[in-house]
């Protein structure tokens, strides 16, 4: 896979929704031919949100992170970690543009926020996969 950011290394960005992303499986196929790895979490403080992480949960989403982090620097890859507050689309979104990742994996999950948030990115022309 050929870098579409401009630069030599491959970036891919992993929003940590489903609290599986540490899955050894889905970090090595996520992170096949990556040079670095953005590992996100998005806070979303607003009671309707049933999507990412809310506020109560947030040491939840930092273990796997931190989990997910250790296996991928077993794999040498470089690896960035990031929290972030506010709407979880919205959030993916702009990280994925501002580190200018060539691609975003998700682990795949059956709920309705999860498929809109695909069909924005394809939307909005952003490579995505689902593993």
């Amino acid at each position: 896979m050929a870098p579409l950011n401009g630069s030599e290394n491959t970036r891919i960005l992993i929003p940590i929704l489903s609290e599986k992303e540490d899955e050894k499986d889905f970090l090595d196929r996520a992170s096949k031919g990556a040079d670095e790895i953005i590992l996100l979490v998005v806070v979303d403080p607003s009671p309707k949100e049933k999507f990412g992480f809310a506020t109560a949960f947030l040491q939840k989403g930092r273990a796997v992170m931190e989990s997910a982090r250790k296996t991928l620097k077993e794999k040498r890859k470089s690896v960035d970690d990031i929290i972030e507050w506010g709407d979880t689309h919205g959030k993916i979104i702009n990280m994925a543009l501002l580190r200018r990742a060539d691609k975003i994996v998700f682990y795949k999950q059956q709920n309705q926020y999860f498929n809109e948030l695909i069909n924005r990115l394809i939307k909005e022309k952003i490579e995505t996969e689902v593993i």
